[in-house]
């Protein structure tokens, strides 16, 4: 019995790989008595009830102080050698038989919705609710659910807060929210394997594109057309004064005729007949010639003109005030949050690049009161006058309709890897993961068979 109480204390049972030979008088249950062999830890036995025969038992508990299981790994005889299970550890071993797992979530709409029944936590929805109702079903234990007020920040005496600081303390099996793999968090807790992989963006609201802008007016036609009208305005009122002066001179009978003689009345005819107005009828065919021109010309303009004018005033249009970090430290009007007492206010806190820090001392240092989630940061962008906060690419997707602006994002700040987590120490990571990668198989040839 010197294993179980100089060695087995002393080492991380599920690191190595273990093989016992048994005597024929040792019994497994009384060798076992004082040893906790984890769930995740590969010990076999090799135990001989027959002559020239060995068979291999594999042992674990799904937890301290609970039952010894056991299951057959293999047998061994001088005709046919070793035959050893097929199956992987995790297929031999994929039943809680009813374990409670003790499950900390944070309210945070779409991914994890915290419900509640007389202040009382009844269930946990969204993403990660479903994804924990799968795994009750598929790993057959039992749930409880706890609620965080926040995610988790690691604070300057080496402490966590939040949903991490339930893991760290143990108050807490399994963290299902949408918790960021960071290095600070891999130090103090294990993750499971990835459920997705998003971007880190800063959304604002969409600014205004309603104000009037007068220079819509003219901005169909650029500086040159609008001179050459001029031009045309001005040359063809001379062509006309003149043709007048000529034929009032040559022709007697111009005295009948009413049409305005002097240069400024002709221009101002011209020009009313750019704008489809009409002009007096002249008595001379070469005047006459110039106003079909001129109204050839006008009706021209006037359709190149009304197409290019209703585009511009159709097409709302909007110029972004910034489109980088450094646009929005520049800009220094807007008011910049994160989630508090998150992955994300730990970037800022810790990060060694001169933006970002200078982000945090000037604008994050300010804030007295962050969101506590997504949505209440959108809302936040939506409702306050110049506010950005940094979010998720797949929370905003989500959420933006639950919003009653548009919200536009700024360049990529990272890539990161979103899972939940687990106590350092927790025996069940392979497990997780192991079911986990079968529901994604499962819904990867769902998705592929729908698509042909």
């Amino acid at each position: 019995m010197q294993f179980a109480s100089e060695i087995a204390p002393w080492i991380d049972m599920s690191y190595p790989n273990w093989l016992i030979f048994f005597r024929n008088e040792t019994k497994i249950q009384n060798f076992f008595s004082d040893i906790y062999v984890p769930f995740d830890c590969t010990f076999m036995v090799s135990t001989s009830e027959f002559e020239d025969q060995e068979t291999i038992l594999e042992v674990y508990q799904i937890e301290r102080d609970k039952e010894l299981r056991q299951g057959l790994f293999g047998t061994w005889d001088i005709e046919n050698g070793i035959k050893l299970s097929t199956s992987s550890l995790y297929q031999r071993r994929n039943d809680l038989f009813g374990q409670t797992l003790r499950v900390v979530s944070v309210h945070d709409p779409p991914s994890s919705i915290v419900m509640t029944d007389d202040k009382e936590i009844v269930n946990v929805g969204g993403f990660f609710g479903g994804i924990m109702e799968l795994l009750k079903e598929s790993m057959n234990c039992t749930i409880t659910y706890q609620v965080a007020d926040e995610f988790g920040n690691l604070l300057d005496n080496g402490s966590w807060t939040g949903a991490i600081n339930q893991l760290v303390d143990k108050t807490s099996d399994i963290a299902a929210a949408e918790l960021m793999m960071t290095a600070d968090r891999l130090e103090s807790v294990k993750f499971t394997t990835p459920l997705y992989s998003t971007k880190t963006r800063t959304f604002i609201k969409k600014p205004s594109s309603s104000t009037l802008k007068w220079d819509a007016y003219i901005s169909p036609f650029s500086f040159g057309i609008w001179s050459t009208m001029g031009i045309m305005i001005v040359l063809t009122s001379i062509s006309i004064s003149v043709i007048k002066s000529l034929t009032l001179i040559l022709c007697s009978k111009i005295e009948e005729n009413k049409e305005p003689s002097k240069i400024l009345d002709i221009s101002f005819a011209v020009f009313g007949a750019f704008c489809s107005q009409g002009m007096e009828m002249s008595m001379t065919d070469s005047v006459r010639i110039i106003h079909l021109v001129i109204h050839v010309t006008a009706v021209i303009i006037l359709a190149a003109y009304s197409a290019a004018l209703i585009s511009a005033l159709a097409v709302k249009t909007f110029i972004m005030p910034f489109t980088t970090m450094k646009g929005l430290l520049d800009d220094a009007t807007y008011r910049f949050g994160v989630i508090g007492a998150s992955a994300d206010y730990s970037f800022f806190q810790n990060s060694s690049d001169k933006i970002i820090s200078d982000l945090s001392d000037n604008f994050l240092a300010k804030e007295v009161d962050l969101p506590i989630n997504y949505l209440d940061g959108l809302m936040r962008v939506c409702s306050e006058d110049k506010y950005a906060f940094m979010a998720l690419d797949n929370a905003v997707a989500q959420l933006k309709s639950s919003v009653d602006c548009v919200v536009v994002p700024l360049d990529t700040i990272s890539q990161t890897s979103i899972a939940m987590a687990l106590r350092k120490d927790s025996p069940f990571r392979g497990l997780i993961n192991s079911k986990l990668f079968t529901v994604f198989c499962y819904y990867a040839t769902v998705v592929c068979c729908r698509s042909y």
